[in-house]
């Protein structure tokens, strides 16, 4: 269990400063090279500050269906390379960088999703997917890569150094702004 005090400041619009006390109650299970799963969401109660009815826990942390992903701090199935991860994404890049580089899904103070994260490897075919949100149409994409030494001249000594890759990332346009849906592609 953690503890910690927080302030948040004033948002456009609010009254005033509100302070919380945030616990973190964790629980963490693994079985070695296979399986971690780390559950834990801090609860910031209400210690000073709100407005008219204001509750004891911070309304904004549990307001969405993604919110609920912050349960999950942490899962991880498999070994590398293939591989399932579910959590915060955290500097997250896709494979080369080209589409998606030091992604991060929880820069917003209100919004705490789950992302997960696959990989998978067959020979010279290498492959990566992603969502930012688990529970919710956010940030999708993928990217394949072949190594192309490896095609033309057998196994060599360090991988993917010669790749060709495709990627492709679809923004669904729903996360709380005003872009539309937009889709990317590379090769």
């Amino acid at each position: 269990m953690e503890v910690m005090s927080l302030t948040l400041l004033p948002r456009r619009g609010a009254r005033g400063d509100e302070g919380f006390v945030q616990l973190k109650p964790t629980v963490r299970l693994a079985k070695r090279g296979t399986f971690r799963l780390n559950l834990g969401a801090p609860v910031r109660l209400r210690l000073w500050g709100g407005g008219a009815d204001p509750g004891s826990v911070r309304k904004e942390d549990w307001d969405t269906l993604s919110d609920w992903g912050q349960v999950v701090h942490s899962l991880t199935l498999g070994g590398a390379p293939d591989f399932l991860w579910v959590g915060t994404l955290e500097s997250y890049t896709l494979l080369s960088g080209h589409l998606v580089r030091r992604y991060n899904n929880r820069g917003n103070p209100d919004y705490h999703p789950a992302g997960v994260v696959m990989t998978g490897k067959r020979g010279p075919l290498y492959a990566e997917a992603f969502a930012s949100d688990m529970l919710g149409a956010r940030l999708v994409g993928t990217e394949v890569s072949l190594d192309v030494q490896h095609v033309l001249v057998g196994r060599p000594r360090q991988s993917s150094r010669y790749t060709l890759a495709l990627s492709a990332v679809h923004d669904w346009g729903r996360a709380g702004g005003t872009s539309k849906p937009l889709t990317l592609a590379h090769l």
